[in-house]
């Protein structure tokens, strides 16, 4: 069982869009998966409940027990687990589940929001710092602005990245209309429009991930 951890403190970071299509990614790569949604809001299950394929599995655990439950999944090859957007008792630990496997931040390219996701470096620290080995990579995610300004973000980003010890992905993913219909059908983009920009993101994504576990 290899766990992949999408978690930033901040919401409205795109975590749920990037579990749900990275898990239908593994699937479509013949791997089990499951999506454990620790987040209230439960979008991950909300997609879930539109999807009639049943090559993505997802279970909801929000209570802070999901550090010793994560263990009870090792019969599928990939666990995604879909953090929750707010610094409480849950969302550290799911952090810590990290420790199974790599932490992935989505960020979103702009200045204010790299800054912002500052307090999520602060808990991985805080995380490492009582014993737990977390691999920790940072994405953008939903890009939409003007190359200047990515740059400028990704210059900012790479100064916290190689403060806290963490790597940023090349892999960019954009902000498309097709994640929002696929979420809507409870697909995959791979699914819902497989030639598209949004697909061959997500796939070089994937690849990218999965070549950190090799």
């Amino acid at each position: 069982m290899r766990v992949i951890v999408v978690a930033n403190q901040k919401g409205g970071v795109g975590k749920s869009t990037l579990s749900c299509n990275l898990a239908v990614a593994a699937a479509m790569d013949g791997k089990k998966v499951l999506i454990i949604d620790s987040d209230p809001q439960g979008s991950s299950v909300q997609w879930r409940a539109q999807r009639e394929l049943e090559n993505v599995s997802v279970a909801a655990i929000t209570s802070k027990t999901i550090v010793k439950e994560i263990t009870n999944f090792d019969n599928f090859d990939l666990v995604f687990v879909d953090a929750g957007g707010r610094d409480n008792a849950l969302f550290r630990a799911a952090v810590l589940t990290a420790a199974h496997g790599i932490l992935v931040i989505p960020v979103l390219a702009s200045g204010v929001d790299v800054w912002a996701t500052e307090d999520s470096f602060n808990i991985l620290a805080e995380a490492r710092s009582i014993g737990a080995e977390i691999p920790a990579y940072a994405v953008f995610n939903q890009v939409k602005h003007k190359a200047s300004l990515v740059a400028q973000a990704k210059e900012a980003l790479q100064e916290l990245t190689q403060d806290n010890d963490v790597t940023l992905l090349n892999s960019r993913v954009g902000d498309r209309e097709d994640f929002k219909k696929a979420y809507l059908s409870g697909l995959g983009v791979l699914e819902h429009a497989p030639k598209g920009k949004a697909a061959n993101e997500i796939k070089e994504l994937y690849k990218e991930v999965m070549a950190i576990f090799e």
